[in-house]
């Protein structure tokens, strides 16, 4: 085997109960610390206030309002409130959209130091990939720079206890998604195969035990790793149709992404068996206990999640509009979406 592997900026990784911590001694070298989060996590819980206490006098302020797929005005709102404060760290608070929008402002303002503060398992917070929604157009766009990711990023099971359940499980699916599609599309890979087939099985293993047991906080720091491995090296990983589907149908429609992978794949593991080399869907099939595409079915019935395209609003006649944009892959993507309908 002979390949190049290429590291992304994450430098350092605090996991584990009360690893919230550790966000005092990562600002100390900073001067103005600005906070960027939802509004939900902002009003309705005190993880954000226990995050500026935290940054203590350090704190220049806080973005409320980071809203889902990453409104483009939204990011220009925060940009223009992190440069007023004079920020040189950014601290991002919530799930991915959050953290994506934070990337997305660390690139306005020319890259100040960053640490994300994860609240789901959709993995924003390794990725170098960055989703900003155009809001006219109800499209996402946005763009790739391995300088917008965390250099720092902390997974504190405490900070996910307010996530809600669906939001949780979902982004556990999302999760299991960069596992496998990563396997699948990523090639012969003696770091990526290792950690994505990991990630995949503890996964399946966990999401119902944390489904079970909400406030089991082992579980959800247990989750939290597992999400890490099966997104290990996203730079060297590419995504195949679940992915991309769920980024056209998640800014078109209002979807959010860990439900897209709950919707879509399943159809496109059946797809994908067609072309994936017999060796390497038998070591997927090994991680997840069994056909590919049953499991993960059987995995979202199971969390109660939604897994049908009619269920979240997207209409069947607007499935040759989404596969449109997939050229070769056309024929596919609306396979894919006939069955999930």
């Amino acid at each position: 085997m002979v390949g190049t592997h290429t590291f992304l900026a994450n430098e350092r990784v605090h996991f584990g109960a009360g690893s919230l911590n550790k966000l005092e001694e990562e600002a100390r070298p900073y001067g103005r610390a600005f906070v960027i989060t939802g509004r939900t996590l902002h009003e309705k819980t005190d993880l954000v206030r226990r995050v500026e206490v935290l940054l203590g006098e350090r704190h220049a302020g806080t973005h409320v309002g980071m809203g889902e797929h990453t409104p483009g005005s939204a990011v220009e709102h925060a940009a223009g409130e992190a440069e007023a404060s004079g920020a040189d760290l950014l601290v991002s608070v919530g799930g991915g959209s959050v953290i994506d929008g934070t990337k997305a402002t660390a690139r306005q303002l020319g890259y100040p130091a960053q640490v994300a503060v994860p609240t789901t398992l959709s993995g924003a917070e390794w990725a170098h990939r960055v989703g900003v929604t155009d809001e006219a157009a109800g499209k996402k766009s946005g763009f790739a720079d391995p300088g917008a990711v965390p250099p720092v990023v902390i997974l504190d099971p405490g900070a996910t206890v307010f996530t809600p359940e669906r939001l949780w499980l979902s982004t556990g699916i999302r999760a299991l998604d960069h596992a496998v599609e990563g396997f699948l599309y990523g090639g012969d890979h003696p770091i990526t195969d290792v950690t994505g087939l990991e990630g995949a099985r503890r996964l399946m293993e966990l999401l119902p035990l944390s489904k079970a047991k909400p406030d089991d906080l082992q579980a959800r720091a247990e989750l939290q790793v597992a999400a890490w491995l099966s997104y290990f090296g996203p730079l060297n990983t590419p995504m195949g149709l679940s992915h991309e589907l769920g980024r056209r149908i998640g800014a078109s429609y209002g979807v959010p992404h860990g439900v897209t992978s709950c919707i879509t794949l399943a159809p496109s593991l059946e797809v994908a068996e067609e072309t994936t080399p017999a060796e390497r869907w038998r070591m997927l099939a090994d991680a997840l206990s069994g056909h590919p595409a049953g499991q993960v079915a059987s995995l979202v019935r199971g969390l109660g999640l939604p897994d049908r395209l009619r269920d979240v609003g997207v209409p069947e006649e607007e499935f040759e509009n989404i596969a449109g944009g997939f050229g070769d892959s056309k024929i596919d993507a609306l396979r894919i979406l006939n069955a999930a309908y």
